[in-house]
């Protein structure tokens, strides 16, 4: 039978349609006398403590360095932003609701990011509650609900107590201290007497003038680092364990993410595909093209890496492709493919990722589940009604406009709590149950932190909207 006419339930809707869990005690309510605490200050958390302040939602934030900005912030000591690094997204799409700078370039300098949150944070009237060079420790439950919280300052190497309503967890992914590497080929590589570096690690292509670099890992900043060291290196490796699909960062002119979110969003996934099929292939081609294998999945299965010049370097021979690396032994590298030569190298770098992980979830997760499926919105925790997390999403334009998104959803959760809203009981009921499907027809074989965009913001929206009736 067609049904001509009739409206999809949108996620949210069906989100809501769910049984509450019969199961589930009441949640109690945290004490609204008490701030919220927002733990980072880089986009994430100015995000979330702007959301709070618009809300009517005491808090206090607590930060690391010196200042806001996370690591977009050179000086600050977990920073991975290296000399000459730009934004992965486009201004258009980089933003936490003000708008960058008309004159400033399509695709921001990371000085120019972390300007731009400076700014943010002073416009916002901010900065001036965050406790500066102030870490998180630990947080214990009391027995009336709220958050016992340890803190330490960091130019003293002092701890001190502050007890909270609630506890926001702005804690980010992309720094040093979430580094991932091959260790075992990290010790060879260290024990053969190379330099060897993570990239968070990597500052300016100068430093190897006259080196043989290899680089293992071809993600956004892979590709990047190999362009730029290619510049100054007497020879650079870039080894690739998994083909990617490689997308252009300017079509027609315009930043590939304001095209596509002002052209083809409104299109039918299929017609999407397509289009995008068709400039990938005219502006950068098929993998093969560059030597590489055939990608094992589909474009927009999975996140796409931006072309920022590591093609023009392929094909100028500046780079030189290689699969993965199997072993180093006495400074030489040996690959997969036993048809590619070993080669000496004088330094590797890891440009291997990032572990995504946030404080005080279960063990389990923390021992590897799927972080996804421990958020509710990936937002809330699932059974305390006293932690949120903004989690960093994935999605083919930026990821800060839905920051501003999840925190408008998390502050309108903690004043409906502070007010009695009439939807808190029914959210804290539902807490417990799937999230929606953020995905839609894309990101099939990627985890649950992708997301496609209009879906994913629409449904927070959705969220905020019935939290604060």
């Amino acid at each position: 039978m067609f049904n001509f006419g009739l409206k999809r339930p949108t996620p949210f809707q069906s989100w809501l349609a769910q049984p509450e869990a019969s199961s589930a005690a009441p949640l109690p309510a945290t004490d609204a006398g008490l701030p919220v605490l927002v733990v980072g200050a880089g986009p994430a958390g100015l995000a979330a403590m702007a959301a709070l302040r618009q809300a009517g939602v005491p808090f206090c934030g607590v930060e690391g360095h010196s200042q806001v900005g996370g690591i977009w912030d050179q000086s600050n000591p977990i920073s991975s932003v290296y000399d000459g690094m730009q934004t992965n997204t486009s201004r258009y799409t980089t933003h936490l609701g003000p708008a960058m700078p008309a004159e400033w370039p399509e695709y921001p300098h990371s000085s120019q990011a972390h300007q731009y949150l400076v700014g943010f944070a002073k416009e916002q009237h901010i900065a001036d509650q965050i406790r500066y060079s102030t870490r998180f420790e630990n947080a214990v439950k009391t027995p009336r609900g709220t958050w016992a919280v340890t803190l330490r300052r960091t130019d003293r190497n002092e701890t001190s107590e502050l007890e909270a309503r609630a506890i926001v967890f702005a804690t980010g992914v992309h720094h040093a201290e979430r580094r991932v590497v091959p260790q075992p080929l990290w010790d060879a590589a260290v024990t053969s007497g190379l330099k060897v570096l993570h990239s968070s690690e990597y500052r300016t292509a100068a430093d190897f003038a006259g080196k043989r670099v290899l680089i293992v890992g071809i993600g956004n900043s892979g590709s990047d680092i190999a362009d730029q060291i290619s510049r100054f290196a007497t020879r650079t490796l870039l080894a690739v364990r998994s083909t990617p699909w490689i997308v252009p960062g300017v079509v027609f002119g315009r930043p590939s993410d304001q095209l596509a979110d002002d052209t083809t969003s409104w299109l039918p996934h299929w017609v999407q595909l397509l289009s995008f099929h068709f400039i990938q292939r005219l502006y950068v081609g098929h993998p093969k093209r560059l030597g590489l294998p055939s990608p094992q999945y589909q474009l927009l299965e999975k996140f796409a890496i931006t072309d920022r010049g590591i093609v023009k370097a392929v094909k100028e021979k500046r780079v030189t492709l290689r699969t993965n690396v199997t072993a180093i032994s006495n400074g030489i590298a040996t690959f997969a493919d036993a048809n590619q030569p070993a080669e000496a190298v004088d330094v590797v770098i890891f440009a291997t990722g990032y572990n995504r992980g946030y404080p005080l979830l279960p063990a389990a997760t923390a021992a590897g589940a799927n972080l996804s499926e421990a958020l509710s919105f990936l937002v809330f925790h699932r059974t305390e009604p006293g932690l949120a997390y903004m989690a960093e999403t994935i999605a083919t334009r930026g990821c800060w406009p839905i920051f501003a998104e999840q925190g408008a959803a998390m502050a309108a959760y903690f004043a409906a709590e502070r007010r009695g809203g009439k939807n808190v009981a029914a959210f804290n009921a539902r807490r417990s149950q799937p999230s929606p499907d953020f995905k839609g027809a894309i990101f099939k074989k990627a985890d649950g932190f992708h997301v496609d965009y209009h879906r994913y913001t629409r449904a927070l929206q959705d969220l905020t909207a019935w939290l604060s009736e």
